[in-house]
């Protein structure tokens, strides 16, 4: 039987309402899709982390299977994962050091770090003696450093790095041989963070070349 003008008329009516709904719809997914990634806030972009945060959020240098990675199928040189600074932003946040007043360069040894047999205790004073007072970026640094504890860390360029007592600022791998790469120049609210390979120690003396680690001969 034929269909009634009347309905024939509203059938129209809906399939071009759906179509409409359609189009729109398609024409919405399509403007989000495209729009300028600058209206998404990007990491980075602007500062808005202070000392601690930015320390438990910062990835440090590549950690390595070792001889380990044999015994479950792995290179020696494959990344197993990275090192972290969760130890040393514990010990910043309990120190009591106001890192949000000022500007300041922190020294942040890795978790790897801390947990050497021969490293200090992340005491206050120790966390103090890896502070000084406004920003350094790495590459002004050219005599002793400051630092919070009132004690100077020492400087020496040496095999074309940079050294504050035992620790090369900015580690990289020299040459051909292998190694890890310490960041540098990191941002945040109030000043830098620089990652280093070791706990740095108040005791520590300069000696002679015959010395080992620490300052201790």
């Amino acid at each position: 039987p034929a269909i009634p003008w009347g309905t024939q008329s509203f059938i129209v009516e809906f399939i071009v309402i759906m179509l409409r709904a359609v189009i729109l719809a398609l024409a919405l997914g399509a403007a989000a899709a495209f729009a300028p990634l600058a209206s998404k806030p990007m990491r980075g972009s602007v500062l808005n982390a202070g000392a601690v945060d930015t320390l438990k959020g910062l990835q440090g240098p590549a950690i390595p299977w070792g001889s380990d990675g044999v015994l479950v199928g792995k290179e020696e040189s494959e990344i197993k994962g990275y090192d972290t600074f969760e130890k040393f932003a514990t010990a910043l946040a309990a120190s009591g050091v106001d890192t949000a007043s000022g500007e300041f360069t922190i020294y942040a040894p890795t978790d790897s770090a801390v947990e050497l047999v021969n490293s200090p205790d992340l005491t206050a004073d120790v966390v103090k003696y890896h502070i000084t007072p406004g920003k350094m970026p790495k590459g002004s640094i050219a005599g002793d450093q400051a630092t919070l504890l009132g004690k100077d860390m020492t400087y020496k360029y040496f095999s074309r790095q940079t050294f504050l007592d035992d620790a090369v600022i900015g580690q990289v791998p020299q040459g051909a041989a292998t190694g890890q790469s310490y960041p540098v120049d990191i941002a945040f609210d109030n000043g830098l963070i620089h990652t280093i390979a070791f706990v740095q120690n108040p005791a520590w003396t300069k000696v002679s070349g015959d010395a080992g680690q620490g300052g201790i001969a």
